[in-house]
């Protein structure tokens, strides 16, 4: 029997490695669970992670997030009956947002670091998975940050500036031959209005054209994210920063406001649905 090799290392005629186990991580399966981790981080540093309570930052039936010092935790559970036999047949779905952050940090696209992710299994089959990435101490969501820029009296450089660098981040991703289906501000981090990082890697694809309809969906995102603090002086260039020479700008613009519209609108109703008091950056500037 020819010897095993370990996980992740590519083979001497050049094979590529497997995706789950880019450089400086491996793999290691024991007592129902296949674990990728990086190479520094033993299973015991692991599973005291898991059994940490931290803090609960998102619940919901199917998984919960939680904060464990510098770590962010994600427990997502197969339930039902078809529960595991789904997360079985689509493993490459759920191993969505550690092969999302493994890709972009390749192409130089800053997202939380990953450092392991495992899948629980029972009788061959999936049974849940846990996610644990970076958390970012000391970050802030872009609509955030933007709303302290307009607090604190940040002429129309500051705020261009801003702007500006965010639109070169999201470009990266387009250059890394990803589409991020929710690139709403909520999902974008700063610290310094420099620098950016993206989260909710579950929404990342990496087998997607970057077509005019999943640009224009993005486009619409990050303009409703602003809009209500910034005037289209500040925002047409920033939207026009993201564009290729294939897109009519005045085309383009009146086509992002009205689906902005359109999209608020539904938001909105269903925040009423739910009882949901709207927070919106104007509101928070007026009350300020």
């Amino acid at each position: 029997m020819d010897e095993e090799k370990p996980i992740g290392i590519p083979e001497k005629d050049g094979t590529p490695a497997d995706p789950m186990c880019p450089p400086n991580y491996r793999m290691e399966k024991g007592g129902g669970r296949t674990i990728y981790i990086r190479c520094d981080v033993t299973p015991k540093q692991v599973e005291t992670l898991l059994t940490h309570p931290g803090e609960t930052l998102k619940e919901s039936p199917k998984a919960k997030v939680r904060q464990v010092g510098h770590w962010v935790v994600k427990e997502s559970e197969a339930g039902g009956a078809i529960g595991p036999m789904k997360h079985t047949l689509l493993k490459d779905r759920y191993r969505q947002a550690w092969l999302a952050a493994h890709h972009l940090r390749k192409n130089g696209v800053r997202v939380p670091e990953p450092l392991a992710y495992i899948e629980k299994t029972r009788l061959g089959l999936v049974t849940g998975t846990v996610y644990i990435a970076q958390f970012l101490t000391g970050f802030r969501n872009v609509e955030d940050f933007l709303l302290a820029l307009v607090q604190q009296g940040a002429g129309a450089d500051g705020l261009g500036g801003f702007l500006g660098h965010l639109a070169d981040a999201v470009n990266g991703i387009t250059a890394a031959g990803a589409y991020h289906a929710d690139l709403a501000g909520k999902n974008i981090f700063t610290r310094d209005g420099e620098i950016f990082f993206f989260l909710d890697l579950d929404a990342v694809r990496l087998d997607a054209v970057y077509d005019d309809e999943k640009r224009m969906k993005n486009h619409v995102q990050l303009y409703d994210s602003f809009c209500d603090a910034l005037n289209d002086t500040l925002m047409v260039p920033f939207i026009q920063r993201m564009l290729t020479p294939a897109q009519d700008l005045r085309v383009w613009m009146p086509k992002v406001r009205e689906l902005q519209a359109e999209r608020r609108a539904k938001i909105e109703a269903k925040w009423e649905k739910q009882g949901v008091r709207p927070r919106r950056i104007r509101d928070d500037l007026f009350n300020s």
